[in-house]
């Protein structure tokens, strides 16, 4: 099945996608807009998270979904809760306890939402890494209503992604943080790759 190989393309997206963002992060010259491969992390997801789900039912996807992220997750915030408390200060240590609530529930987007921005590096944030997969987890949990329109209501998902898309384009200009943080603004996205999937899975012969 197309889902079960290794589909060496993707893997070369997810690559370039990452070294963006690192790039990004190190400051290196002429990669001042590197996060934008995060877009197309997201972009990818979408294609790979509807050809799943295709191929699996609505509880099967949500376990194997995860099944593989939770785990590391959890792990990862209690980790860094835990070696926080012996290596920085009492403020940082409050600040990343307030993250840490957001992530366990699956919205650390949120809580940074509440915050500045993604590009103030005046705090310690050793889970900030953690918004894109918040987004991502909030995208898993609308799967099964979003196949539920494609299936069932002619174009509504067209109609999701350009009242996404053009939201997202509006909203930049007023708050940007909100935009880049929140997944009504990102949705258009992972449907973008959902609308790729579907072209293959309709003329995978």
């Amino acid at each position: 099945m197309l889902t079960e190989k290794y589909i060496k393309d993707i893997q070369i997206l997810r690559g370039v996608s990452i070294l963006l963002v690192l790039l990004f992060h190190f400051n290196i010259a002429f990669f001042n807009n590197g996060f934008l491969g995060v877009d197309v992390f997201f972009v990818i997801s979408g294609f790979l998270m509807f050809l799943i789900s295709s191929k699996y039912s609505t509880v099967e996807f949500y376990e194997r979904r995860f099944k593989r992220i939770l785990p590391a997750y959890t792990s990862l915030i209690i980790i860094v809760i835990f070696l926080s408390f012996f290596l920085v200060n009492y403020l940082d240590y409050k600040n990343i306890l307030y993250h840490s609530f957001f992530a366990l529930f699956l919205s650390p987007n949120i809580g940074y939402w509440y915050e500045n921005s993604y590009f103030d590096k005046d705090n310690f944030k050793p889970l900030l890494h953690l918004w894109s997969l918040g987004i991502e987890i909030q995208f898993y949990l609308l799967m099964p209503l979003l196949l539920f329109l494609y299936r069932n209501i002619k174009y509504s998902l067209i109609f999701i992604f350009f009242v996404s898309l053009f939201s997202c384009l509006i909203v930049t200009t007023v708050s940007p943080k909100t935009s880049f943080f929140l997944i009504p603004f990102r949705l258009w996205e992972f449907i973008l790759g959902g609308f790729a999937a579907f072209y293959i899975l309709n003329n995978i012969k």
